[in-house]
């Protein structure tokens, strides 16, 4: 009889509480998160997992599905299942349907927006190089064009607030930030249409660079958290209004 925590042959151990799918979730996302299973990776088959872990195969089936629905593993009919790419866009496809649910998501996203940003400006001022600030100012500049639509705005947007992340040089900062601007991209398209924000977005992203160019990381603080506090306020007032006319 295999003892209860003995890795068997490629690297699952038999789980101490039998039955349980958390369980056999969490001995998946071990694997992939030690680097034993890495994206791309097919799993062992639904039999070898039920006898590598000691639960049903049932139980296994049913793991499977959760890790699916998390976007962490891909069946393919007919090949198995793998681990997926793992990107940070697919592992936060779910989050951003339940955020979609929720009538308090886009306060929650500027609530952390302000939280990290101001602080990622910051940083860009003190850590920037010659040319990540060129690269920014560029950037800025593109925002300045006429005519351009809602979709190449919030694409601009979205650009330089990765340049700024980048310019921080603070790689677990970026990658948060990385996360949250996946999220808050439908959020860009619905504050780019309100009255007066793409105007003023473009000069308060010219004071933000600005900021960093000057090397000032007071004032490129403050900068950012007055761009999303008005982004916000704005975005807050809109619906406001909107629920009013409709009651």
């Amino acid at each position: 009889m295999q003892r209860t925590g003995a890795p068997t042959e490629g690297g699952f151990a038999p789980l101490a509480r039998r039955g349980f799918t958390t369980d056999t979730v969490s001995a998946i996302k071990g694997m992939i998160l030690d680097g034993r299973l890495r994206p791309g990776d097919q799993l062992p088959s639904e039999r070898a997992l039920s006898e590598a872990l000691g639960v049903s195969r049932p139980t296994v089936r049913e793991a499977i599905r959760s890790l699916q629905a998390m976007n962490i593993v891909e069946t393919r009919h007919g090949s198995g299942t793998f681990v997926s790419s793992l990107s940070v866009e697919e592992l936060l496809r779910p989050l951003q349907f339940a955020l979609a649910l929720s009538d308090f998501a886009m306060e929650h996203l500027f609530e952390v927006r302000l939280m990290l940003e101001p602080g990622a400006a910051a940083l860009a001022a003190e850590r920037a190089t010659d040319e990540e600030i060129e690269g920014l100012t560029e950037c800025a500049a593109l925002g300045r064009a006429e005519d351009l639509d809602a979709e190449r705005l919030v694409a601009l947007d979205i650009e330089l607030h990765e340049r700024i992340a980048a310019a921080a040089h603070n790689p677990l900062l970026q990658r948060l930030l990385a996360s949250i601007s996946e999220l808050a991209e439908e959020s860009r398209l619905y504050t780019v249409r309100l009255p007066g924000v793409a105007g003023k977005t473009v000069s308060e992203h010219d004071e933000i660079v600005a900021a960093i160019a000057a090397r000032d990381p007071g004032r490129a603080r403050l900068a950012m958290t007055e761009h999303i506090a008005r982004i916000s306020g704005a975005a807050s007032d809109h619906r406001r209004r909107a629920h009013v006319s409709k009651a």
